[in-house]
């Protein structure tokens, strides 16, 4: 792995990153909030991406195709958020004909604010999504980090042998943005230093959280979904039954950091709650590239071993429960379901076809092994 930046990416995450309280003289529709960012930073934007892609590396799973799924998985479940603010902006021009459903007006603004937890009033939110997304796996080598660190304990030692791959792709990204060829880029990302600060936040907290493997991050990222949406049930008569004055004291920071964490979660494995023929697709790649790894020594596991019950167990303890809470917390509208139903037809169709389709795996590994040999 190249070097990149120094220090510990996991010193500047917090339990929340920030987001504004709510404001009854502020718009809470982001797209009435956007301009033009003009033809230079848009010049900048699509180089920062050329060079972004540049850098992956040409891995059977983790490479720039992967992180194009990915970004375009989190688009359409951002675009869901935001799709909120369509069906306001219909009622809204109904309601704008009568000056006496004014009050409507503005108790449909608290609505869409406290049903998105402040996200679809938040653009620079809604950027990073996709920013996180299209970096966030950036350099990977296609081994686990637990490899990673065996092979390079001097590299692993910077990031304290913590989510390092994770960290290396944040430390990237993050320095190639602050070159000053993408200094016009950089001024339409952030008006202030303030601005800065919170989108490196979001971006770490989105990249850090695609860790799965890291089970004491893992058990923090529950307990924080714990926190945020223990009351959930009683969520919408809470805010409902607040003052203006009130209202503008509710801090939904907590509530909008998990569920963008989840989204991120969501759809860097987004394949498994997609149609079958694209959830085959990648998990034959990831069977590929994790067998790869072993025949080259760069893995202590053979992923022919226990493939089909491992994929199982992945879909009972970690993808369906994650579909679950897209539905649970309510932002995500239709999706929240389609994603859970897919999970779920896509269990039962691995349960009656994984066998077979692992076994077809396993012929490809014993190819590579038999060419490895012969080398």
């Amino acid at each position: 792995l190249s070097r990149h930046g120094s220090g510990l990416i996991l010193d500047e995450i917090s339990n929340e990153v920030k987001f504004e309280l709510y404001s009854a003289d502020k718009p809470t529709r982001s797209k009435e909030m956007l301009t033009s960012i003009g033809e230079a930073a848009k010049h900048e934007l699509k180089a920062y991406v050329t060079r972004v892609a540049s850098m992956y590396r040409d891995v059977h799973f983790h490479n720039f195709e992967h992180a194009s799924h990915v970004t375009m998985s989190a688009n359409k479940l951002m675009k869901k958020v935001c799709a909120q603010s369509l069906g306001f902006r219909s009622k809204k021009r109904h309601a704008s004909k009568n000056l006496k459903k004014q009050q409507a007006y503005k108790t449909m603004e608290k609505e869409l604010f406290f049903s998105t937890f402040g996200i679809s009033a938040d653009p620079l939110a809604q950027f990073a999504v996709v920013f996180a997304a299209l970096v966030h796996d950036v350099d990977h080598t296609g081994i686990p980090n637990v490899q990673v660190i065996n092979e390079d304990p001097d590299f692993a030692a910077i990031y304290k042998n913590i989510s390092v791959a994770e960290q290396h792709s944040i430390h990237v990204a993050w320095d190639m943005l602050m070159e000053t060829e993408f200094e016009n880029l950089r001024s339409c990302m952030f008006a202030t230093y303030e601005d800065k600060s919170r989108f490196k936040q979001l971006l770490i907290h989105m990249i850090i959280a695609t860790d799965i493997a890291d089970k004491v991050r893992m058990k923090k990222e529950k307990k924080r979904w714990n926190a945020a949406f223990e009351y959930i049930d009683s969520w919408e008569s809470e805010w409902r039954s607040k003052s203006d004055e009130e209202l503008t004291k509710i801090d939904v920071s907590l509530r909008a950091t998990a569920v963008l964490e989840q989204l991120m979660l969501a759809s860097d494995i987004a394949h498994t709650m997609q149609h079958w023929i694209t959830y085959v697709k990648w998990n034959e790649r990831l069977f590929k590239e994790r067998m790869t790894a072993y025949i080259n020594g760069r893995a202590d596991d053979d992923p022919r071993e226990g493939w089909y019950e491992s994929e199982l167990g992945f879909f009972d303890f970690y993808i369906i429960p994650l579909a679950q809470r897209l539905k649970d917390c309510g932002v995500f509208g239709s999706a929240g379901d389609e994603y859970l139903s897919y999970a779920v037809k896509n269990r039962q169709e691995w349960t009656e076809k994984g066998q077979a389709i692992t076994l077809k795996y396993k012929e490809w590994g014993e190819e590579q092994l038999r060419a490895r040999q012969l080398t």
